[in-house]
């Protein structure tokens, strides 16, 4: 049965995640991956957390860096078909990707990249890292995949754009340019990869999702059916509120 909350109430668990110690784990929160509306002003739950946290952008400053001492690079990290036997998943999508070149993120340089010094950190991995030599960026990417044999978790945009902003902080950029051997002028990009007509790119329309896409600086990429990257695409400087 789907939690039912009022905007207070829905305002008052942000708040709680927006304190120093805690707020790097806001993205991981269960109440930023509903698809549900609030009982009494029926407003999307996504809609009234983005708007809270765009009055609270400072929050995010507090997110401590995660000095990894071993390489961001691992060994091993090739590309892999994806296996057809298997359930589909980020990792093997990310790993059939590895090595092929995309409009707009360039080439794919790793995947699974981990964020981690040692086991007792609070952070995942980079589902993939790109370069792309033409604009001279680096783009660090959240990879969401449908999962049909979930149907009621609904992945939400917001936890997509809270992940890679996180992510992004815990982020020491210039060793991960040390250690890809990346040109030392190259700039941090984020973006999340989402398929076509998923509810992530369908989300991307909503207002205050937008603004907050707009103001962490978050671009959003799409793939199609055939796990191919297509032209549509929403840089954040390019996204009208």
């Amino acid at each position: 049965m789907a939690i039912v909350y009022t905007k207070a109430e829905l305002l008052s668990k942000v708040d709680e995640w927006l304190f120093p110690e805690k707020v790097k784990l806001l993205y991981s929160q269960d109440f930023v991956k509903y698809t549900g509306i609030t009982s009494d002003t029926k407003e999307k739950y996504t809609e009234v957390i983005a708007g809270r946290l765009l009055s609270n952008l400072d929050a995010f400053n507090r997110i401590e860096q995660i000095r990894r001492e071993s390489s961001y690079k691992t060994t091993g990290h090739e590309w892999k078909a994806i296996d057809p036997t298997s359930p589909r998943s980020e990792e093997q999508i990310a790993r059939s990707m590895m090595g092929h070149t995309y409009p707009h993120i360039g080439k794919i340089i790793d995947y699974q990249t981990p964020l981690k010094n040692s086991m007792s950190d609070t952070a995942g991995k980079i589902d993939l890292l790109s370069w792309n030599e033409e604009k001279n960026n680096a783009y660090i990417i959240e990879l969401k995949v449908p999962r049909a044999d979930d149907k009621a978790r609904q992945e939400t945009l917001l936890h997509c754009i809270l992940q890679i902003e996180t992510y992004s902080r815990i982020l020491d950029f210039q060793k991960l340019k040390d250690d890809f051997e990346l040109p030392a002028k190259t700039d941090l990009r984020k973006a999340v990869l989402v398929y076509r007509l998923s509810n992530p790119h369908i989300q991307v329309h909503d207002t205050n999702i937008k603004k907050l896409m707009k103001a962490l600086g978050v671009d959003m990429f799409l793939m199609g059916e055939d796990n191919k990257v297509i032209d549509e695409h929403y840089y954040f400087e390019e996204l009208k509120e």
